[in-house]
């Protein structure tokens, strides 16, 4: 029971920091923008073209991460060829 409980809290921890980091850089994106108008409609679209934007990277992101940990991983193994039986 207890590893369930561990599953599903990690779970949502991982769900959570993933939305909070979209919000984050949505954010961010959509402050380095200079919006001409100052209208709610415009600062809109930027927010929504941000946060596709940093929805796209966050992936990217686990990707590599993943992609370098097998890399590393590979290296540090030593894989021994299997001796035939002589005849």
């Amino acid at each position: 029971m207890k590893s369930e409980s561990k599953k599903s809290a990690a779970g949502k921890i991982a769900s959570f920091s993933i939305v909070a980091l979209v919000l984050v850089g949505a954010a961010a994106i959509m402050g380095v923008s200079e919006v001409s108008e100052k209208s709610i409609m415009s600062k809109a679209f930027v927010f929504f073209v941000s946060a596709v934007i940093v929805v796209q990277v966050v992936p990217g992101m686990m990707l590599l991460g993943a992609m370098l940990k097998a890399v590393c991983g590979m290296a540090g193994k030593k894989v021994a060829a299997p001796v035939a039986a002589g005849k």
